[in-house]
Order: structure tokens, then C-alpha cells, then sequence
């Protein structure tokens, strides 16, 4: 009678244990939940064309990560990223004040791009593998600036030298590495983006310093324009 007692309390508690057992992934904190946020900083290194024509740029970007399954396998993501490429500064005089008045002439070349598509995760633990296919649009433009030399950074005068935009279409590849546990896991976001342009109009420091010592209107470059971003951040999930 007391090994039927402990029999059925053996089989009781395996069929309350079961549910738990049987928890999807996700919901035992996979690295997207059911949707999450990351942050991230980059670096930019150049291919091809645009590699002999610019150097290696820094950026900030962030992206919304949207569970599709019950195992956070497959998942949608978008992403928003800001580069420069290219930065100069100019001490100029302002006319008519003999040279008294200094004034500081910044030149940036930049870009934003906006993508979006599928990611998938490998398997779940410390370190989670992603990769992801991501097609949008970038903007790429050059912009001037005037401000006085004491000014901190508060330009009175701006003007657009180029601006351009194309189809941009690549991927990521990357790894989640567990830092936090608890209702929002906090993940480290290691990885590297390949994006593609196929045609764009763009400046580089050649002829932003030409269009300086010409005094004339910058010329633009014409072609591909293609980079892998490598970046460090943060993946939280938000819910």
C-alpha cells in the first residue's frame, strides 16, 4: 500500500512538472522574447570602389527584433544606422575683419541606412548564433558648416554638397552572449553587416578638398558603394 502511495505521488508530481518542462525556448528568455531592442556602436570598413575611394568610418545604430515562433527561431528584425565616413575641419577667416574674426568650416560625409528582414537564431545557451538577410535604402550626403571658433559646435550657416540615395541589400552575422538573466535578459550584440549599393552619387575628401581650393561646387563620385559594418552593443528584450 505505501509503494502504491509513492507510486501515484510520483505520477502526480511528473504531471505537474510537465508543463514546465514542455516551455517553448522563448519563453524560457530566448535571445529575442517575444520582441527586443539593441543598440550598438560600429566601424565601417570599405569594399571595392568605395574602399580606394574613402577610409573607415564610425556610427551608432539600433533595431527592433519581432519573435515570429514559439522558439524564437525565426524572427523579423529592422534596423536604423548613422555612419560618417569622412570629417574636415577649415580655420577660415571672416571677410572684411583683416583676419580678426576666425571662423571653423566643417565638412562631414555621412550615411543612414534604413533595413529590414528575416534573422535566425542557432541554438540557445551562453552564446546564441544569428544571421540575418536585411534589404532597405541608405542616404548618403555631404554637408558644410560655418561657426565661430569659441561657438561649441553651433553652426550658423549649412549647405548640402551632395545627397543621394540607393537600394541597399545585404546581411548580418552574429552572436548573443548572455550578460543578465530575469523577466528581461540583457544580451552582448557581437557581430558584423555587409551592406551593398549598387549605384550612388557620393564625396570623398579629394573633392571636398578640390571644391576648397577651386572655390568652385564639389563634384560628386559616381558608383558602388559597398561596406561591413563590425559592431559592439546591447540587446535587451522589452517584451
Amino acid at each position: 500500500m505505501v509503494r502504491g502511495s509513492l507510486r501515484s505521488a510520483a505520477l502526480a508530481a511528473a504531471l505537474l512538472a510537465s508543463p514546465a518542462g514542455a516551455q517553448p525556448r522563448a519563453e524560457r528568455g530566448a535571445p529575442s522574447g517575444r520582441g527586443s531592442i539593441g543598440v550598438h556602436v560600429q566601424v565601417s570598413e570599405p569594399k571595392g570602389e568605395f574602399g580606394r575611394n574613402t577610409g573607415n568610418g564610425v556610427g551608432l545604430a539600433g533595431y527592433v527584433l519581432l519573435r515570429l515562433d514559439p522558439n524564437a527561431i525565426a524572427n523579423v528584425r529592422g534596423d536604423v544606422a548613422f555612419l560618417t565616413y569622412g570629417s574636415s575641419t577649415r580655420r577660415i577667416p571672416l571677410s572684411g575683419t583683416g583676419g580678426l574674426i576666425q571662423l571653423d568650416l566643417r565638412t562631414t560625409s555621412n550615411i543612414v541606412s534604413v533595413v529590414t528582414g528575416p534573422q535566425l537564431l542557432g541554438p540557445m545557451g551562453t552564446v546564441t548564433p544569428y544571421a540575418t538577410a536585411l534589404g532597405g535604402f541608405s542616404v548618403f550626403w555631404t554637408a558644410s558648416a560655418i561657426e565661430g571658433s569659441n561657438n561649441n559646435n553651433a553652426p550658423f550657416a549649412t549647405t548640402t554638397n551632395a545627397s543621394d540615395a540607393a537600394w541597399a541589400y545585404g546581411g548580418a552575422v552574429g552572436s548573443y552572449i548572455r550578460v543578465s538573466n530575469g523577466r528581461n535578459p540583457v544580451r552582448l550584440d557581437l557581430g558584423a553587416r555587409l551592406l551593398r549599393h549598387d549605384d550612388v552619387r557620393y564625396l570623398n575628401a579629394d573633392r571636398v578638398r578640390e571644391a576648397y581650393a577651386s572655390d568652385r561646387p564639389p563634384i560628386t563620385i559616381r558608383g558602388r558603394a559597398d561596406f561591413v559594418t563590425y559592431y559592439l552593443g546591447v540587446n535587451a528584450i522589452a517584451f
